[in-house]
């Protein structure tokens, strides 16, 4: 049985004790110790830290305006699980949440089994989870023809407009579609400083008969779009499915990760998209852990 615990707030002098529970949990849970650690560096969020008679940290929770809205986080170390520290942490985080919104969204890098049923005992309800996946560079990839006919051609200020007609053909009919305009996609993407232009790529068609014709004679097919470490996103068009074509993508994209020096890569995959996550191990893909999202069931 784990010692009594004291509780106060985290403290801003706590961040190497953060980054050492998160490197714990990591251990048992998987996920990413960076994306967990960056959730505890907000100065007017509102903490609660449980520490053992050593002074270790073994327990925290934030709670973060966002907004309108009020973001839960925490972390329990698998050495401290199962003895009421978890419950007493996220009724905490509810209670401190509830003081200025009913808007509140718990958020996890690494989901377990046991988090979602204390999630559940809550009133919380899962709306969102993704599986991070790794692939080790530098092993050999595997070899992947580019489909005949198909080009690849790198993101540029001339070829937005094509990626983003892509991307919304790829994804309108997907759940949770955001719909969002040209602008907003564009930014988002190529706004990140991490990003990846010569790493993003256009898979377009043309006629055998006008192979070397102007751009508006081909047929744009998919496209994936990078940044440093990452595969940010892949998609198909549906009627060019089935050819091979984010397979070509994705491989040529990790391709120019490892000439420019990449030693791995990442990328997400929601959990209703069983074929990419199959597509991906396939290529070599190891999934990492779960993140997920959790809201309060409303009253219909």
């Amino acid at each position: 049985m784990p010692a009594e615990l004291t509780w106060g707030p985290l403290g801003a002098a706590s961040a190497s004790d953060v980054a050492d529970l998160a490197e714990r949990c990591r251990a048992v849970d998987g996920g990413l110790t960076e994306v967990a650690i960056s959730r505890y560096r907000d100065s007017d969020a509102i903490t609660s830290a449980g520490r053992t008679a050593a002074g270790e940290l073994v327990a925290v929770a934030v709670v973060r305006r966002v907004g309108e809205r009020a973001m839960i986080t925490g972390m329990v170390d698998p050495a401290h699980r199962g003895v009421g520290v978890g419950s007493r942490l996220l009724d905490w985080a509810l209670a401190a949440a509830g003081t200025f919104t009913s808007d509140v969204v718990l958020e996890t890098e690494a989901v377990t089994p046991e988090a979602e049923r204390l999630f559940e005992s809550r009133g919380l309800r899962q709306v969102f989870a993704e599986d991070v996946m790794r692939i080790d560079l530098s092993t050999d990839l595997p070899l992947v023809p580019v489909p005949a006919g198909v080009r690849m051609i790198t993101w540029a200020p001339e070829t937005v407009a094509r990626f983003f007609a892509v991307h919304e053909a790829a994804f309108r009919e997907r759940p949770g579609f955001p719909g969002w305009p040209a602008e907003r996609w564009v930014a988002w993407t190529a706004g990140d400083d991490e990003f990846r232009p010569d790493w993003s790529l256009l898979a377009t068609e043309a006629p055998e008969s006008i192979i070397d014709a102007a751009p508006e004679s081909a047929a744009d097919l998919g496209f994936v779009t990078c940044a440093d470490g990452w595969i940010v996103q892949v998609g198909v068009r549906p009627e060019a499915r089935g050819r091979g074509i984010a397979t070509a993508l994705v491989v040529e994209a990790l391709r120019r990760m490892r000439a420019d020096g990449a030693t791995a890569a990442l990328l997400d995959v929601n959990v209703n998209n069983p074929g990419a996550a199959r597509l991906y191990a396939r290529l070599g893909f190891s999934v990492l852990g779960r993140r997920a999202r959790f809201e309060p069931v409303r009253a219909s």
